[in-house]
């Protein structure tokens, strides 16, 4: 069998919970598109584990974690804040950062 078929039957639910977690609250919904491009990346990678090594989920996850970091690079790059608009003033207080 395909090594990459093995390593998806073995972890794709364990990947998915392990992206979704990770995403937080505001891009959880995006844990399904976000692990196709984590199983891309797997496919594409040149040195791919093998699904009986015992630190081939920790490889996966590796992989997941460089994707989920180009995720919210790309999504907060698209969501920057306009060029006439002003960041909002933050003031310090003694106890901490006060809106």
């Amino acid at each position: 069998m395909n090594p990459v078929a093995d390593l998806h039957l073995r972890y794709a639910t364990r990947l998915t919970a392990f992206v979704t977690a990770r995403l937080g609250r505001d891009h959880y919904q995006l844990a399904a598109e976000v692990t196709r491009r984590v199983w891309s990346d797997v496919r594409s990678s040149p040195n791919l584990p093998s699904a009986d090594d015992p630190e081939a989920f920790n490889r996966l996850a590796q992989v997941a974690r460089k994707t989920i970091a180009r995720h919210h690079l790309s999504v907060r790059t698209r969501h920057e804040r306009p060029v006439n608009r002003p960041a909002p003033m933050v003031t310090t207080t003694r106890l901490g950062v006060a809106a």
